[in-house]
């Protein structure tokens, strides 16, 4: 054999070699793939694939595209899923909010409703009172116009205008009477106090009259204008009036021939007198 047979030969046995050898790896990496597939099929057709609406029943021997178009399915169908839900949430979410508003809405019309029957049941019991008292109303009424027996509001007036007079005349009369009696009271008065004025023992009454022209309110007693020109002699009890009013008594202890030293006697404090009060006896 010629050397340029053996180098034909040598070529060919390496291409022999090569095409075996890349055979070997092309049978290997299908054979790898083929698995690959077969675990994507099952997957398929065990998961959870047939629960979304993608039952799987495809072979890939007998078409290469379904695992690739069922996937691309199931991701479409997912994300309308995903986003169904984002929808379902934002509709719960709202619907969260709108119960809510309206439980505080119930809680208003609640408390609303309590108020107005409360008021409902004030108004009643007012309703009823005035009913009651319209009632008393309508009886007196009745007996007033019972009482009138028919007559005119003309003589209704007259009747007024007369009961008016004699109500004026009442009063004038009361106030003749009223003054009447303050007087009999200050004469009784007077009466009693010229009875206490009486000395003790029963001697003859004098009347007199006088001033007080001093007070010593420091050793309790007071000069008069009287002496015994005036009939004035000690041991005498005199009243001291300020106009109507009883100021207190006094008891005289030395009497001079026009003036008079007497004493404040208890009960008759002496800065209750004045000079110019009149003594009586």
């Amino acid at each position: 054999m010629t050397i340029a047979g053996k180098i034909s030969m040598g070529g060919s046995i390496a291409i022999s070699l090569a095409t075996a050898g890349l055979a070997f790896m092309v049978m290997t990496t299908k054979t790898r793939y083929t698995e690959q597939l077969r675990a994507v099929e099952s997957s398929l057709t065990g998961g959870k694939f047939a629960a979304l609406g993608l039952p799987y029943t495809g072979n890939f021997m007998e078409n290469e595209a379904e695992p690739a178009a069922t996937i691309a399915k199931a991701g479409a169908s997912w994300a309308t899923t995903s986003d169904d839900l984002k929808d379902t949430k934002g509709t719960l979410d709202k619907t969260k909010v709108e119960l809510t508003e309206s439980k505080a809405k119930t809680q208003e019309l609640s408390l609303t409703a309590e108020k107005l029957t409360k008021d409902l049941s004030s108004t009643k019991n007012d309703l009823e009172a005035t009913n009651s008292k319209l009632k008393v109303t309508s009886e007196q009424l009745q007996t007033y116009n019972d009482e009138l027996k028919g007559k005119k509001p003309s003589e209704l007036f007259t009747q007024i205008n007369e009961l008016g007079e004699k109500v004026k005349i009442s009063e004038s009369e009361n106030k003749m009477l009223t003054a009447a009696k303050e007087k009999l009271d200050q004469d009784l008065k007077k009466l009693r106090d010229q009875m206490e004025m009486s000395k003790p023992g029963g001697a003859k009454n004098i009347s007199l009259s006088g001033k007080i022209v001093a007070v010593n309110p420091t050793w309790n007693f007071v000069i008069l204008d009287l002496g015994k020109n005036d009939q004035v002699v000690e041991g005498l009890t005199m009243v001291i009036y300020r106009g109507e009013k009883l100021v207190g008594k006094i008891k005289t202890v030395t009497v001079d021939a026009q003036t008079t030293v007497a004493d404040v006697l208890p009960g008759t404090p002496a800065t209750a007198i004045e000079v110019g009060d009149q003594v009586v006896y």
